[in-house]
């Protein structure tokens, strides 16, 4: 059965570099969950509830092949502080065979048989004649049993005034059954006392890994393989020395020399919520001038602001933006055709 836990090993996840944040981003299984939220097709990996097979995560078991590989990813997600566990339910399993197939039974407080009928007490307004709901209409005709006219038991001609049980093995009546958890399984009938309380969670994306994903592969993973493709070639590690002597770091770093002439291209990017403020394009201006690049691009996603952008115009700083990874790899393309 799966069963999502969370114990000690739980509480702190493993911290992780951004190069072994990013290895895992490479999974498929991996982007194909994260795409999701950050797409907003996804805000929470819920579970669903199988009455024999227990806890599900479905969409998670489709991308992996399975549930032990689902479990396991999972467990992977949250150790890396990728995912971040939230309750969500509780669940019952055997103490006997640690089963989540449980049903939950009522028996006769008598003889212990779960076959046990409820009898609805009621009055006939009318009349006054109080019985159950198999004894108070009798015959085809539905006639009360008392004063012997019409009675719709469904309807405005009575009214509920109580209930009882009947057992049908026994024939005995009591006011309440006997309630007890019952294994499918293994068949243990078990109390509340002896239960054993599972914990299930849900999961969430954590928001700065989120953002990281959305940097890493949806928009620079594709810029990186266009630069690539138009003959330029992609630095492993993007920082370069600046003339001052200090080393600035870009999130892509691409050169390609034809002839004796070398094109150097930085590009950074910038997420928001909204828009972009001018503060990036400070930053990048900067390390530019530094630098001294044939050209230096910023992205901004999924805009900058009126003040920003008239900043990096004055400053030469390219800018490329959009609201969706396509529409950035575009630009870039036309930007790298109008540069050659």
């Amino acid at each position: 059965m799966f069963t999502a836990r969370i114990g000690a090993d739980y509480q702190e996840a493993t911290v992780l570099s951004k190069t072994e944040r990013v290895a895992l981003f490479e999974l498929p299984e991996v982007q194909a969950i994260l795409k999701m939220f950050a797409e907003g097709t996804l805000t929470e990996l819920a579970p669903e509830f199988h009455p024999s097979l227990g806890v599900l995560y479905p969409k998670l078991e489709q991308l992996t092949g399975g549930r032990e590989k689902a479990k396991a990813l999972l467990d992977r997600l949250v150790h890396a502080g990728i995912f971040h566990t939230k309750f969500y339910e509780k669940t019952v399993l055997c103490p006997g065979c640690g089963s989540g197939n449980i049903s939950f039974r009522y028996y006769c407080t008598y003889c212990g048989s779960h076959e046990i009928e409820k009898r609805n007490l009621y009055e006939h307004i009318q009349c006054g004649a109080i019985d159950s709901d198999k004894d108070l209409v009798k015959g085809e005709a539905g006639l009360c049993s008392r004063c012997g006219k019409p009675i719709d038991i469904s309807g405005k001609d009575v009214r509920q005034v109580g209930a009882w049980f009947e057992c049908r093995g026994c024939k005995k009546q009591f006011v309440a059954p006997e309630g007890k958890h019952y294994c499918r399984d293994c068949q243990l009938k078990f109390g509340v006392k002896e239960s054993v309380l599972n914990d299930v969670y849900s999961y969430v994306v954590d928001k700065t890994v989120e953002n990281e994903f959305s940097r890493e592969v949806l928009y620079l993973a594709p810029l990186r393989k266009i630069l690539e493709e138009t003959g330029f070639k992609v630095e492993n590690s993007p920082v370069v020395q600046g003339v001052s002597g200090t080393s600035h770091s870009f999130d892509l770093i691409a050169s390609k020399t034809q002839g004796k002439a070398k094109t150097m291209i930085t590009l950074d990017m910038a997420l928001s919520d909204k828009v972009c403020g001018e503060e990036n394009v400070i930053s990048v201006f900067a390390k530019s001038f530094d630098v001294s690049p044939t050209k230096s691009i910023l992205v901004a996603v999924p805009a900058l602001s009126d003040t920003a952008r008239k900043l990096a115009d004055l400053y030469k700083v390219g800018v490329i933006e959009g609201s969706s990874p396509d529409e950035i790899a575009q630009t870039l393309r036309e930007t790298l055709t109008g540069m050659s």
